[in-house]
């Protein structure tokens, strides 16, 4: 069988977890099972500036045949409060300047990806065993915060998260109420409904 190969230039491991799990979840629930879907990270290290950077090589190496293309693309840059259409429209010209022709996905939390594990209390609750039910914090443009409130949700739990709750992406994303967290987070919307249209022409479903 034919897979279906998903690129991915991240900023980090958060990025990575969650993301990733994210795509095989709607993936799933779009009739596309996990074993039809490959994975490839190009880029999950270093921040925006370094995934911007090896995204520019891909596609240039792209452009001159040198690999070959990849179906469905996923970009994923923190907001970090500059606002969704700005980030978005950074990645879609860098795509259109060396003339990508694949399904492009933004992936864009607000201000940060730590803000995507607690958009539903009640699945991360749930993905860790926590006793107490997270109080996610009101938007804030504020470095830190939100990674803050997921050590604080880890601490109240007894865990000490070697990856800063990274380890958990997989398992809060199949835990989450994900009508839930995305009416909470617009920018997780943006995502989710991304990702289903990019999918759509290779879903038996969607």
């Amino acid at each position: 069988m034919a897979r279906l190969r998903v690129g991915y230039f991240l900023e980090d491991i958060a990025h990575e977890k969650f993301i990733t799990a994210l795509v095989r979840r709607v993936g799933q629930e779009a009739g596309l099972a996990s074993e039809a879907l490959e994975h490839v990270i190009y880029n999950a290290s270093g921040g925006k500036g370094q995934a911007m950077t090896e995204l520019r090589h891909f596609l240039r190496d792209v452009q001159r045949g040198r690999i070959p293309p990849t179906p469905v693309l996923v970009v994923a840059i923190d907001g970090n409060c500059q606002g969704y259409t700005e980030k978005h429209n950074e990645i879609r010209r860098v795509a259109e300047d060396y003339g990508y022709a694949g399904q492009l996905v933004c992936a864009i939390p607000d201000p940060h990806i730590e803000r995507w594990y607690i958009a539903d209390p009640g699945g991360l609750q749930q993905a860790i065993g926590a006793g107490i039910r997270p109080v996610p914090p009101a938007y804030k443009c504020e470095r830190g915060r939100y990674k803050r409130a997921i050590l604080g949700v880890f601490a109240d739990a007894g865990i000490k998260p070697w990856l800063g709750g990274a380890e958990y992406g997989n398992d809060v994303v199949k835990a989450m109420d994900l009508y839930a967290a995305q009416q909470a987070d617009p920018a997780l919307k943006h995502f989710v409904d991304h990702l289903k249209a990019a999918l759509s022409p290779f879903s038996p479903v969607i």
